[in-house]
């Protein structure tokens, strides 16, 4: 029996730390693994709305990690912002678009990446391959959400082409406009 991975992001979780982690559950899910999302706090309110909007249930909150529990860690690699036993876990993954900070200590080898994106939801997509044409609505919605939160609806200095394009194509396959969205999203 696998024990089922858990995906966090950083702890006072905004969008990208919010939904990134379910965006990984559903594709740990659709790819034969066993996965859950946890948050490391109480997110914030936009991060909250957006959940709600893709119909999503906040995920539970996780206090600290179990020894050698299996987990996926998105949008940071800063041991600071992470649970205080999380040398002592599992870590099968890091999905990242900030700085490298160092002090993880993992049990082997892992897949780590980060890139010079705007957001993780955006990195996401391109380590999805094939998967990503079977994205649910909700979790484009969760992915676009998480993309026009980091980059301010583009006008973030972090945009890149890759983030925008990406934003653009999913906003026209949910048959959204952006700046209608993001309005809503930032109100």
């Amino acid at each position: 029996m696998h024990m089922t991975t858990l995906v966090f992001g950083h702890k006072s979780p905004d969008t990208d730390s919010t939904g990134s982690p379910l965006i990984w559950e559903w594709f740990l899910n659709h790819s034969g693994v066993p996965a859950e999302a946890r948050l490391l706090g109480d997110p914030n309110t936009e991060a909250k709305f957006v959940a709600t909007r893709w119909g999503f249930d906040l995920p539970a909150l996780l206090d600290d990690i179990a020894d050698d529990q299996p987990c996926v860690i998105v949008d940071t690699n800063n041991p600071a912002e992470l649970p205080a036993n999380i040398n002592n876990a599992d870590i099968r993954g890091i999905i990242d678009h900030h700085k490298l900070v160092g002090g993880l200590e993992t049990k082997g080898p892992i897949d780590v990446t980060i890139r010079p994106l705007a957001c993780t939801a955006t990195l996401m997509y391109s380590l999805m391959g094939e998967h990503a044409a079977h994205m649910p609505d909700a979790i484009k919605g969760l992915m676009l959400s998480c993309i026009l939160s980091d980059t301010l609806e583009f006008r973030s200095p972090t945009t890149t082409d890759v983030d925008k394009d990406l934003a653009v194509t999913l906003a026209g396959q949910l048959g959204l406009s952006i700046p209608e969205f993001a309005a809503e999203m930032f109100a």
